[in-house]
């Protein structure tokens, strides 16, 4: 089961960044109808799922959710990358095994 946190950012005269927890729950539809209040805010919402969080989006006034970390996607390209890895590894050792029985 997917857990929703949305945070409320905001900057102050400083620009420092004040963060407030606006959402925490299961419910998908609440956490995706949260707005910003302002137009100096932005909300991101985050979704965990055993501990780990899966996907990010952020969201500014008068803009839809945007998708901004996708751990899924990220880890299939890590095992597409160490598959290719690993293949080119794979046929240097045939070659070195091939030149050591010479």
């Amino acid at each position: 089961m997917n857990t929703y946190v949305v945070t409320k950012e905001t900057e102050d005269y400083l620009n420092e960044t004040n963060k407030q927890i606006v959402y925490a729950g299961i419910n998908k539809d609440a956490a995706f109808s949260h707005t910003p209040e302002t137009r100096e805010s932005r909300q991101i919402l985050d979704v965990w799922f055993n501990d780990l969080l899966i996907k990010s989006f952020s969201r500014i006034p008068n803009e839809n959710w945007r998708l901004t970390l996708d751990k899924v996607t990220v880890a299939k390209k890590e095992v597409e990358d160490y598959s290719r890895k690993l293949k080119k590894a794979q046929e240097l050792l045939e070659i070195l095994e091939k030149a050591d029985e010479v």
